[in-house]
């Protein structure tokens, strides 16, 4: 296994080649295409699909961070839409342990991570799915100061600080949900909250100067709207961001919005925003004003796609 210097392990699956996918290029080091490679620690290398009727793949590496407690198979689905497209996408996850004992957990694997980037010449679109948030954060704090370009940021279902306690709840298994309630607030006592509360520092007052998309329902009972807008406010001072907001009346709970919207719909989104931004540069107030008064692909918070009803 590799100890985060971008090699991967040898371990890997494979993957059915799909028909309509885009061709792969040389990412991997060792892996073939339609691979998934084990690389270290709490990630794996989902290679992108190859198939007939080849195009020039998109030039940028996707790193997915799931939720907490997330099944394999719900990775899957999630890495896959992204390796359907052309994409190879490196999943990081955060288990509960690394996330209540982060500077031995979580922050470790965000130095990996980073590390495994530096070692490839690509643009990274970052994809944080609720708590997968925070982790997202600590690799872009670490990577600040590295070669890394961040070129967009895809929050789903964002979970800042104040819904970590919930995210965690919502990560066990029902039946010890009461008992993770009153450790969770003997934890939140009592324990180093450092790490957390310097991601939350960081993305409030100097947050990563990319495009960045949100994705929320207003029915999110472990994440609520409210309290992601002044990450939303924070990031609109250094980057362009596009908001996409299910109503509440849906009813569409925790991270289960591509779920509600089916894929083709949500990546779809997603396809439209990193396109309206890819390539931008944002060296100047100047770059900035003009990114930020293009009109979005979609209209903030304004649903324009066919959604079930």
């Amino acid at each position: 296994m590799s100890s985060g210097n971008g090699e991967c392990g040898t371990k890997a699956y494979r993957l059915p080649v799909t028909k309509g996918a885009v061709n792969t290029g040389q990412v991997g080091k060792t892996s073939p295409p339609g691979m998934i490679v084990d690389c270290f620690r709490n990630a794996r290398l989902y290679r992108r699909e190859t198939v007939e009727g080849m195009v020039p793949p998109p030039t940028e590496m996707v790193v997915l961070f799931t939720w907490l407690g997330a099944k394999q198979k719900y990775a899957h689905k999630y890495a896959n839409c992204w390796t359907r497209r052309g994409y190879d996408v490196l999943h990081v996850t955060c288990s509960v342990r690394d996330l209540l004992f982060p500077r031995s957990g979580a922050e470790v694997t965000a130095s990996r991570v980073v590390d495994f980037l530096t070692s490839y010449d690509r643009k990274v679109i970052v994809h944080g799915l609720s708590v997968g948030g925070y982790l997202t954060q600590r690799v872009l704090i670490d990577a600040k100061d590295s070669p890394i370009h961040i070129s967009h940021q895809i929050f789903d279902s964002f979970t800042n600080v104040v819904g970590i306690e919930k995210g965690v709840q919502n990560a066990v298994h029902p039946h010890y949900r009461t008992l993770a309630t009153k450790c969770m607030k003997v934890y939140s006592k009592y324990a180093d909250l450092s790490s957390i509360l310097e991601a939350q520092k960081f993305v409030t007052t100097t947050p990563c100067p990319a495009p960045a998309l949100f994705v929320h329902s207003m029915a999110d009972q472990v994440a609520s709207y409210e309290d992601t807008e002044e990450v939303i406010n924070a990031q609109r001072k250094v980057a362009p961001v596009d908001t996409y907001v299910i109503p509440a009346e849906r009813k569409v709970p925790h991270v289960t919005i591509m779920k509600y919207m089916g894929e083709q719909n949500y990546m779809g989104l997603i396809h439209n925003f990193v396109e309206r931004y890819r390539g931008a540069v944002i060296s100047s107030q100047n770059d900035f004003d003009l990114l930020t008064n293009t009109p979005p692909a979609i209209p903030q918070g304004q649903p324009k796609l066919v959604l079930p009803q």
